[in-house]
């Protein structure tokens, strides 16, 4: 098995292809825009073109963009990589046509490496059958014939492309260059009456809890309803904020507060600001967390620890199995193991976690 660790960009360019997949899938990358579809399997079949969607994919969310102005050199020496890797002709970024001088670092060294694509301003241009309508020359078919005469839908690869989303792409790069797992998601807590605040949460982190750090006033606000999503794509996490709960999931990008029983869609045209203090990191802050073994496309994996051990931040605690998709799962926080059921680890921080996490909600109330 490859193993995760630091490498230099010459040591991460001789890396085979497979040893490139095979670090992906044991990091626990999947695709972060939301669609949540291992991104090692795309790989094993690479194309001639990367399209990387640098759209944000719903109106008021800001995290892609700053984690572009944040770790452009990362994206930089990712990109000049994954061409030697994986023999890429052509590397593009889908940007709003909105978002042009926030993108001009990038403009400014593309110089062959890469280059842009300004699309409308459009929501959901994230869909990546869209993106690649209006990013590329190139049309992916509505079905393709199998050689058995069944049909299927059309996919990017039948149009020669990849389609990776910026957090997908910066978790790429943190496993092949610094040896990094998937254990946070960026994401943003918005809403009508509330300004943006962006957080990189851990994994399996309550919802509820981070709203508190966000200084939502969680206890009176009952008349609120907690959107996993944007106003165009999301589900359901919280109907009366107060009652129940949701957690970070591998697809979360945002946590949308609306009054209870309005539809999302009613807020389309919400508009937000970058957030003062850019991006917050909430890793060792939080009081637990329930990290999925699978979910979605994925078979669960194998669990490496049981209840009562104690784990550590980034260890690695669910072995990916052969059958079907399955990724390495690893501790979103430190703590001990209070349960391993229902395909879930759930870790509890303990009390110091806790008073952290109270004493930063109170001081973001503050402010």
């Amino acid at each position: 098995m490859v193993e995760l660790k630091r490498r230099s960009l010459e040591e991460v360019k001789a890396l085979s292809k497979d040893e490139a997949v095979e670090i992906m899938r044991q990091a626990g990358i999947v695709g972060a825009g939301g669609g949540g579809f291992p991104t090692y399997f795309k790989y094993k079949n690479p194309q001639p073109m990367l399209l990387v969607n640098s759209t944000e994919s719903e109106p008021g969310y800001w995290a892609d963009k700053l984690i572009h102005r944040i770790y452009i050199e990362d994206f930089l020496k990712l990109y000049e990589a994954m061409k030697a890797i994986f023999g890429f002709e052509q590397i593009r970024m889908g940007v709003h046509e909105k978002d042009r001088e926030w993108y001009s670092d990038y403009a400014e060294h593309a110089d062959g490496l890469f280059d842009i694509a300004y699309v409308p301003d459009k929501y959901s241009l994230g869909e990546e059958k869209t993106l690649i309508k209006h990013a590329t020359d190139k049309k992916v078919p509505r079905r393709v014939e199998m050689p058995d005469g069944s049909k299927r839908p059309g996919l990017p690869l039948d149009a020669g492309i990849i389609v990776n989303n910026t957090e997908t792409l910066h978790n790429i790069y943190n496993a092949l260059f610094l040896g990094k797992p998937v254990t946070t998601k960026f994401l943003q807590v918005f809403g009508p009456e509330f300004e943006l605040k962006v957080f990189e949460a851990p994994l399996g982190a309550s919802a509820t809890e981070i709203l508190k750090i966000a200084g939502v006033d969680v206890e009176n606000s009952s008349h609120l309803s907690v959107i996993d999503g944007g106003p165009y794509l999301n589900e359901m996490g919280i109907e009366e904020l107060g009652k129940g709960d949701c957690f970070v999931r591998r697809t979360t990008n945002g946590f949308l507060l609306i009054p209870k029983g309005v539809p999302s869609k009613e807020f389309a045209d919400i508009e937000t600001k970058p957030p003062e203090n850019g991006v917050v990191s909430l890793v060792g802050k939080v009081s637990g967390v329930n990290v999925p073994l699978g979910g979605r496309f994925l078979k669960p994996a194998t669990p490496l620890v049981s209840k009562g051990e104690h784990v550590s931040y980034e260890q690695k605690i669910g072995e990916p199995v052969d059958e079907g998709f399955s990724i390495g799962v690893w501790a979103s926080a430190e703590g001990e193991v209070t349960a391993v059921e229902d395909e879930v680890v759930s870790i509890s921080c303990g009390s110091a976690a806790r008073e952290a996490a109270e004493a930063e909600a109170k001081a973001e109330a503050a402010r």
